[in-house]
């Protein structure tokens, strides 16, 4: 019965520490980029761009649909792995406004996770681009735990695609 209690306890406490930690968790990146605003832009804003700095596209078992058009409003990117950790998903250009931001949905299997949201500024020749992703986890309490501890790989990930989109526009 003591055993009974304790796993009881320390599942509440599990539970009651979830509830309290954030149901929206968002991390960003930011990277000055050698190229002018107008190429940084419509390199971002075309999924068929994608394939050339997308950190995930080095799975073998990774199939990749594009919409056509793959480059306006409404515009779909989905994923297909036979690898566990990414299985299917979907991004979706929601807005932009040009040469200053791009808004996507991204869903993850069939549920919506949150947004990719690209900021650019012009610096002289340059672009300063800030990338953040919305983590969305509402209705998802234990995946509560999963996005604190790895927000840190993901802040790493977000700067690792900012600089491969850099040298994809080289």
């Amino acid at each position: 019965m003591i055993v009974f209690i304790l796993i009881l306890l320390i599942f509440l406490l599990y539970f009651l520490i979830a509830i309290f930690l954030p149901k929206t968790t968002t991390i960003a990146a930011s990277l000055k980029m050698n190229t002018d605003l107008t190429k940084t832009y419509e390199t971002l804003k075309d999924f068929k761009n994608w394939k050339d700095w997308s950190i995930w596209n080095s799975d073998n078992t990774l199939n990749i649909l594009l919409s056509e058009p793959s480059d306006q409003i409404g515009a779909r990117y989905r994923w297909k792995s036979k690898i566990k950790e990414l299985k299917d998903g979907l991004i979706i250009l929601k807005s932009a406004r040009e040469y200053h931001q791009l808004e996507f949905e991204w869903r993850y299997g069939k549920q919506r996770r949150g947004e990719i949201l690209f900021n650019l500024e012009p610096d002289n020749q340059i672009s300063f681009v800030t990338c953040s992703i919305t983590i969305n986890n509402k209705t998802k309490i234990f995946a509560r735990y999963f996005t604190w501890l790895i927000r840190k790989s993901i802040h790493k990930n977000i700067q690792e695609v900012l600089v491969k989109i850099e040298e994809s526009m080289k």
